[in-house]
């Protein structure tokens, strides 16, 4: 990617509300089995969203995604909801400007629905992408091996950190 298109996508990223934007190797992205797991044994909301395991890509067929792509995009924001909405912005116009295999996974669960019809298909299917813990990516790895500092959050009052991905190729 040439450096105008680098500028590019790293100033889209904070105007659409990213504190911070990195661009990183797929290769470099952590998809571990474990993540999956924690989504089941520990979440309440698994199986309860069409973005979420068991609905949502295995680990195994997160890395074979992520070997298709050349580039990736990883943003910080302290609300998941800003991640999403700006991931879903941002692959957008990642898609306009000539990058056809443009895809964005959130933070956290999917909320465009107040509920989620699982039995069903999904209701927003050009909005709607899973997150990247939901596919098992080690997003506290992968967010700490690319210069941030990120720790379990003690408190509900305590700021949150979330991270987005936008896959580019």
């Amino acid at each position: 990617m040439d450096e105008r298109r680098k500028q590019w996508l790293l100033r889209q990223a904070k105007e659409l509300g990213a504190l911070d934007a990195v661009l990183v190797c797929p290769e470099k992205i952590v998809v571990s089995e474990w993540v999956r797991w924690k989504c089941q044994y520990g979440c309440r909301g698994y199986g309860g969203r069409l973005t979420c395991p068991p609905f949502s890509p295995s680990p195994q067929q997160t890395r074979l995604l992520l070997q298709g792509y050349q580039e990736a995009l990883l943003i910080h924001g302290e609300k998941a909801f800003a991640i999403r909405y700006a991931l879903s912005q941002l692959e957008r116009e990642a898609f306009l400007e000539g990058y056809h295999k443009a895809f964005g996974m959130g933070a956290g669960p999917c909320r465009l629905c107040e509920v989620c019809d699982t039995a069903g298909s999904c209701q927003h299917p050009s909005e709607a992408r899973p997150s990247m813990e939901a596919c098992g990516i080690d997003v506290f790895q992968t967010a700490r091996d690319h210069g941030f500092e990120v720790q379990v959050l003690k408190s509900p009052r305590t700021p949150g950190n979330y991270f987005g991905l936008l896959l580019l190729e």
